[in-house]
């Protein structure tokens, strides 16, 4: 008791002021605070011990757990990993592991006396390095006194129980040890096979940490797509070195490109930290920048309507801009720009956009119009649609993804797009019945819907002054409650792949990035991994207000729950 009182007093001195450590009692189910004093009650702990141990910390949570309600020292030198066999992408992933073990001990960590030694054996069934759709991220996790076994069908599933197994080893603040669940078995998996974020850095620039950055809470949240919006009508900012001119041309400047080296080492980024990046390259429509030189080299108007003023005639917000889609050279420029981001990316999953064509910048521009012989928007959308298949048909991978548009409804939908491997990612509203609608007609769907996904609404509007398009601001509890299977049928369940939460960047950079992304992110990520029907997020605040505090352990910069003060007293901010 001596020492502990001498520990205490050194690491809460501040300034010369004695601020003691906070204690907990664990009373059912519950962290009770302890009344402070340089005393401390015999079988008290540290917050963080008590909620791994009491109240449950695990985020997002598993689908089957049983776990002791007790803890043993545990050492996090010399961590010994048994995987069956060994390459860089599963040493990154252990490496991962490792460095998050150890931002867990900021202060100093004291090996406790016959603390034991972690070790991690693990049986896995594929070692095949591919992410994918279809990839099974199930596992199995097993403790006892700090022995550990994963059993997992991929690496990924692996990567996953690593992820839950630093949920279970926490830094106790009054002992200033480690201390691992002494024994336990949780049996996982996720429900939908698509859990993604997607990312707009097109009208924004995001440098290549900051993307990092969004990896790092992805793979802390077991979220699995990030859908990289690379290019609209303001910038091109990715290398293409078939056909430069679409850069020198469409990025903002020599500073704002991601180079190819840059993208091959986040897709591997990614992949360490279980995510596939899936390339967006949107179009026919918010296509202007970079493709705006063809008519000076010989080529003819690639694209219309660039920078049109005033710009309602011809887009939705901008600058305008639009592919000419009676230009041959355009799917000559496309098939070598799908051809580079197929070898790049590795993805299954090619997104072509392909929303909100504006009929009117098509109408007014005459190298489109002298190829129709009618006007009319029946005639547009044939024409769309023409562009559609020349373009799908240059596309690498064997599903494409589409967002909802005129095209994707009747009497275009069945035309234009095979449901064998068209996903159509949705941002309607969620009370819609969109997902009934496509699922039926066979389509596979991700929703994005826009009043409940889109984090960048409720900020205001850039264009005048007032609310933006899609206010109000969608709190962390509208994502948690979303139940995706809403009006759709049984039958059809399968055909909901998941979720995407969407951050455009008209008004958001990566200065914003990370509060607004988290935590709602990881509401959305606890939803699309459990689908928790007999819960709500009452239920979940305790434990992703961990989660978040987690986050900013991480270098994420994640918005604020509720007040520090109801952290460190459990239960005591009754919601209403």
């Amino acid at each position: 008791m001596i020492w502990m009182l001498v520990v205490m007093m050194a690491m809460a001195g501040i300034n010369g002021l004695q601020v003691p450590a906070n204690a907990y009692s664990c009373v059912n189910h519950r962290c009770v605070a302890e009344p402070r004093g340089l005393e401390v009650k015999p079988g008290a702990m540290g917050l963080k011990l008590c909620e791994m141990t009491c109240s449950g910390n695990l985020w997002p949570l598993p689908w089957n757990v049983s776990l002791a309600k007790t803890a043993i020292a545990v050492s996090i030198d010399g961590i010994q990993h048994d995987a069956g066999f060994t390459s860089s992408l599963v040493h990154a992933m252990q490496h991962i592991f490792d460095n998050t073990l150890a931002l867990k001990a900021t202060e100093c960590v004291l090996d406790a006396i016959n603390a034991t030694t972690l070790k991690i054996n693990a049986t896995i069934a594929s070692f095949s390095e591919e992410l994918k759709l279809e990839t099974d991220e199930s596992y199995t996790l097993e403790l006892e006194d700090g022995q550990v076994l994963i059993t997992a069908a991929t690496i990924y599933g692996y990567r996953h129980a690593l992820t839950t197994l630093t949920q279970l080893i926490e830094h106790d603040d009054l002992t200033h040890a480690m201390y691992i669940i002494t024994s336990g078995i949780i049996v996982d998996n996720p429900f939908y096979p698509h859990r993604g974020v997607s990312l707009d850095t097109s009208r924004q620039f995001y440098s290549v940490a900051s993307i990092r950055r969004l990896l790092d809470g992805m793979g802390a949240t077991k979220l699995n797509s990030f859908h990289w919006h690379l290019t609209d009508s303001s910038s091109f900012p990715i290398e293409i070195k078939s056909e430069p001119r679409l850069t020198s041309n469409g990025a903002f400047s020599s500073h704002k490109v991601y180079t190819q080296r840059e993208i091959r080492e986040l897709v591997a980024y990614g992949k360490a930290r279980g995510v596939r990046i899936i390339p967006e390259l949107d179009a026919p429509a918010h296509a202007g920048a970079g493709w705006q030189w063809g008519a000076k080299a010989g080529l003819g108007e690639l694209g219309v309507c660039f920078q049109h003023n005033p710009w309602p005639e011809a887009c939705v917000e901008p600058p305008c801009g639009q592919l000419n889609p009676f230009n041959d050279h355009v799917y000559d420029i496309l098939d070598m720009v799908y051809g580079e981001l197929d070898y790049l990316f590795e993805s299954d999953v090619f997104h072509m956009g392909g929303d909100e064509v504006h009929l009117g910048c098509w109408n007014m521009s005459e190298a489109v119009t002298k190829h129709m012989t009618n006007r009319t928007s029946k005639a547009f959308y044939n024409v769309w649609g023409m562009f559609q298949e020349k373009a799908r048909a240059l596309v690498r991978q064997e599903k494409i993804a589409i967002w909802t548009s005129d095209l994707t409804k009747a009497p275009y939908l069945n035309k234009y797009f095979d449901p064998n491997s068209t996903i159509v990612q949705m941002w309607t509203l969620s009370t819609s019945s969109d997902a009934k609608f496509y699922t039926s007609q066979g389509y596979s769907v991700i929703a994005s819907y826009y009043d409940a996904y889109y984090l960048d609404c409720g900020f205001g509007n850039w264009i005048l002054k007032g609310s933006d398009w899609c206010h109000p601001y969608h709190h962390w509890s509208v994502l948690y409650d979303l139940n995706l299977l809403h009006n759709v049928p049984q039958k059809h369940h399968k055909l909901v792949l998941g979720g995407e939460v969407a951050l455009w960047s008209e008004e958001a950079d990566e200065s914003s990035m990370d509060v607004k992304i988290w935590p709602r992110a990881a509401a959305a990520a606890e939803r699309w991994w459990l689908n928790p029907l007999k819960s709500s997020w009452k239920h979940a605040i305790d434990r992703i207000r961990i989660h978040r505090d987690r986050l900013v352990d991480i270098g994420i910069q994640a918005d604020a729950i509720q007040p520090h003060w109801c952290r460190l007293n459990p239960g005591e901010c009754t919601l209403l």
